[in-house]
């Protein structure tokens, strides 16, 4: 009834987000075989850690039913009973060995009239399914965690995104990337000219950055922890605590750093030009108001207007 009221599209979407989860729930669960008629023979997991299809793809090619159950390719006989397996050509000799084999994995299972096939969900011990287990597993399975949603947002210019999307996958061609790829130079920080250059000390730990991420701290009246890669420093930067006025200059500000940062590095290590301390912090107060203006949507905002509307929440 519920079903019946859903509109399509909301129904459509709903299947959609089944569906995209369905290959991984399948490989956390599997089927106990009883009568075999709710199991696919093919395509369900019963017979090991996988389905027949990925085990055997040159049979389930030949095969005359793909969709098949289970029960179907059990025939009855006055023993008991045995597997018959039935394909679309006569098979040639490399592909009996084949056949061999899937017999012989299907040997110590046997059909049981009467007894319902068992779904059992291998992340439970109880083999029950539960939300959270499943959770657990997708969490698990899934790819490491990326900021995308600090990188890519539209207040941010595209060419500070690509940017930040370098930087958090450590691509950028800092002095040490450089050595690792040929280059006999040698690796000094061409901000503060001590320590040897990375990304992440560059951006995050370079006196000239932590200046910057100490404005930072300051016009929002926060304290913070520097994490130790510049990924996982994106990936922590949330700002429900600004306010939701401000939320857009915090989600801004470490790309507008960040890109401020590789600006006047690149500006030392090819121009062999240095700007002041006073002088990079205007640059990238500049910056940020010149991006605040177009969420903000004040195209004069001044820069001390800026300073004023980030100290009020």
């Amino acid at each position: 009834m519920v079903l019946q009221r859903c509109k399509k599209p909301v129904w459509g979407r709903v299947w959609k987000a089944i569906r995209k989860g369905w290959e991984n729930f399948r490989s956390h669960s599997r089927f106990i075989i009883g009568d075999g008629t709710r199991v696919k023979f093919w395509k369900d997991l019963w017979c090991g850690n996988q389905s027949l299809e990925e085990a055997f793809p040159i049979l389930f090619n030949l095969s005359v039913n793909k969709e098949g159950w289970v029960a179907e390719a059990w025939e009855e006989d006055e023993g008991g009973g045995s597997w018959g397996l039935r394909f679309n050509r006569h098979l040639n000799d490399w592909e009996v060995g084949e056949v061999e084999s899937l017999l012989s994995k299907l040997h110590p299972l046997t059909i049981r009239r009467g007894v319902e096939d068992l779904f059992r969900w291998k992340e439970n011990k109880n083999g029950t399914f539960s939300v959270k287990s499943f959770y657990s597993s997708f969490s698990r399975d899934s790819k490491p965690p990326f900021p995308a949603r600090t990188i890519w947002t539209p207040w941010v210019p595209i060419r500070a995104s690509f940017f930040g999307w370098e930087a958090a996958w450590n691509r950028l061609l800092t002095t040490d990337r450089l050595k690792r790829i040929g280059w006999s130079i040698p690796n000094r920080c061409f901000l503060c000219k001590h320590k040897e250059e990375t990304t992440d000390h560059l951006l995050l730990f370079c006196e000239k950055a932590r200046m910057l991420w100490l404005l930072i701290f300051s016009l929002f009246g926060v304290q913070w922890v520097m994490h130790s890669t510049v990924k996982n420093h994106l990936l922590g930067w949330h700002g429900s605590f600004v306010g939701k006025k401000r939320k857009k200059a915090w989600r801004a500000a470490p790309l507008c750093l960040m890109w401020t940062i590789w600006r006047e590095r690149n500006r030392r290590a090819f121009d062999d030009m240095e700007r002041n301390d006073q002088d990079i912090k205007s640059i990238f107060l500049y910056t940020f108001v010149n991006w605040a203006r177009v969420y903000i949507g004040e195209h004069t905002l001044s820069l001390i207007d800026f300073i004023d509307w980030l100290a009020t929440k």
